[in-house]
């Protein structure tokens, strides 16, 4: 009942960070915008994960990724679809791979 404030609160970290040269905030503010809207399944949910995902290769901390990617890849493994599975296998590779 409350996925509209935390998109809210989401979109407003990523206009946040923008243009702060602080990748990890910038990063972890994409993952939350993308996980809220793969929550609240969203058209545009997997367009931001892949986004997501593919900016969270850039730093170089794994726990840091495992942090952040952790609940986006539970939010899409519980999305039905190919592509939302495609994209939780993405973000455990992430994970894995070492920076």
């Amino acid at each position: 009942g409350r996925l509209d404030t935390a998109e809210q609160f989401a979109a407003a970290s990523v206009r946040r960070w923008e243009g702060i040269n602080n990748q990890r905030a910038r990063t972890n503010a994409g993952i939350l915008l993308a996980t809220v809207h793969i929550r609240a399944g969203e058209r545009d949910g997997l367009q931001l994960a892949h986004a997501a995902i593919t900016t969270v290769t850039k730093l170089s901390s794994v726990r840091a990724r495992q942090q952040y990617l952790t609940p986006l890849t539970i939010a899409l493994e519980a999305q039905p679809g190919n592509d939302a599975k495609q994209l939780a296998r993405m973000t455990r590779q992430v994970i894995a791979t070492p920076a």
